[in-house]
């Protein structure tokens, strides 16, 4: 399955993506092109990344689209986005291909470039758990959300937070205190280990 990517397509909206990986999984061949379409130029800037060779992150591209269609019916839009789907596969068939080219005889790899396979690896786990736990947040009630950015990703302190929301400081511990409960059955339910 080797298409030509054209540079002009937009990007599908999350829930077109989901229905399309739904019309991919009945077989539906115009589905899966579109979603070649979306996501063969990320996968491959994301493949010579991770790989540092363009033919590798071509092969990883139909890794990826091959895998994705044949799963395409496990695919469960409340568990993350189509995205995540993607590069959780994506992630798998690195790490696939990273240990396919360990297997074959290499001229010499230094321990350098050992260490930066790893350090891709661990990296990309991080942005899949990132990609993650922003789709736990965006299952939190808006005054959930609004407690957890003003007090860990604007780094205020509970009183602050108090004296700009206005609330009483009691109001705002325990506001606080079930956004982070609800945060973590999202990501439980996203399986997102803390």
């Amino acid at each position: 399955m080797v298409r030509t990517v054209d540079e002009n397509v937009q990007p599908p909206s999350v829930q077109v993506e989901a229905a399309l990986l739904t019309r991919a999984a009945g077989g539906d061949e115009a589905a899966v092109a579109a979603l070649y379409d979306a996501y063969a130029r990320p996968l491959w800037a994301f493949g010579l990344r991770r790989l540092g060779d363009p033919e590798l992150a071509g092969e990883l591209v139909q890794r990826v689209m091959t895998r994705l269609w044949q799963s395409a019916g496990r695919y469960d839009p409340s568990r993350a986005s189509v995205r995540s789907y993607v590069f959780t596969i994506a992630r798998t068939a690195v790490v696939d291909l990273h240990r396919q080219r360990a297997r074959q005889p290499q001229p010499s790899a230094d321990a350098e470039d050992v260490a930066s396979g790893v350090a891709a690896i661990d990296e990309l786990d991080a942005l899949l758990q990132a990609e993650v736990v922003r789709a736990a947040l965006d299952r939190l009630s808006s005054d959930h959300r609004q407690m957890l950015d003003l007090a860990y990703f604007r780094g205020l302190t509970q009183v602050e937070i108090a004296g700009c929301l206005e609330l009483p400081l009691g109001t705002v511990k325990s506001r606080t205190y079930y956004a982070l409960k609800a945060l973590r059955l999202a990501c439980d339910e996203l399986g997102v280990n803390q």
